[in-house]
């Protein structure tokens, strides 16, 4: 058994499938940086070329469909375990079946795929309105800890909302941050070693945003069961105002 390893980025997973074509050989498994190999079985390394992911990248929107490379892209950055191989499958199966295999929902391969895409998707626009950033010296920083691999997803959208500004985001889970300034973004490995320092003025929004929001709500009808049920807790964890709130933490 052929276990194909590449350093887990999608850049480095397109030239994976570019190799394997090449080869003439489909993996029987596929390992992302970081991940623990099965020493029993052959390993085939394949190096990450950025030019060449581009054009692969541009092949197979040309011959799949954007819309089944998305779908493989927003799957890839889910938390599905096997989720490398199981979009190796869907793209195989789409280089054959053309751009209407994104429909084929009968067919496990593309319906896996699809439930995966799907939840990268709503995981997505769910933080595009539960992020929270924090003024910290003339940087804004936004801690957030998603299931799904989407940093690069929630990036693009602030790059163009809040092009004026330098900014960082931070995925705590995957120690990695998306860092903004003069124009352009990238990802890094990132760690603050502890809690950042507010600035004073930060520190006066935070306050007078809690008082809002306990002023608001009517303590009769409190329901910390139906808040969970509309916003799980896992999602509370970054938002000021959820700190020391009763009945919340």
């Amino acid at each position: 058994m052929a276990v194909w390893t590449f350093d887990g980025t999608f850049n480095g997973f397109l030239c994976l499938i570019h190799e394997s074509s090449r080869r003439k050989e489909r993996p029987e498994g596929i390992l992302g940086g970081g991940k623990n190999q099965p020493f029993l079985f052959e390993t085939v390394p394949t190096e990450t070329d950025e030019r060449l992911a581009a054009s692969v990248r541009t092949a197979l929107a040309a011959r799949l469909s954007r819309r089944v490379l998305t779908e493989g892209y927003y799957a890839f950055l889910s938390a599905m375990p096997g989720r490398e191989m199981a979009v190796y499958r869907y793209f195989a199966l789409a280089w054959t079946a053309g751009p209407g295999a994104a429909g084929l929902l009968a067919d496990e391969r593309v319906r896996t795929v699809h439930e995966a895409g799907r939840a990268v998707s709503r995981e997505r626009h769910r933080f595009l309105g539960l992020l929270r950033f924090s003024e910290l010296g003339g940087v804004l920083y936004a801690p957030f800890e998603p299931e799904g691999d989407i940093l690069p997803l929630v990036a693009g959208h602030f790059a163009r909302r809040l092009g004026g500004e330098r900014w960082i985001i931070h995925d705590t889970g995957r120690s990695k941050a998306a860092v903004y300034e003069n124009g352009t973004w990238r990802i890094a490995g990132f760690s603050t070693g502890g809690p950042l320092p507010l600035s004073g003025r930060e520190r006066e929004i935070r306050d007078l945003w809690k008082r809002y929001f306990s002023s608001t709500a009517v303590q009769t009808r409190k329901n910390p069961g139906l808040q969970r049920q509309f916003m799980p807790k896992k999602y509370w964890k970054h938002l000021p105002e959820k700190e020391d709130a009763d009945g919340i933490r």
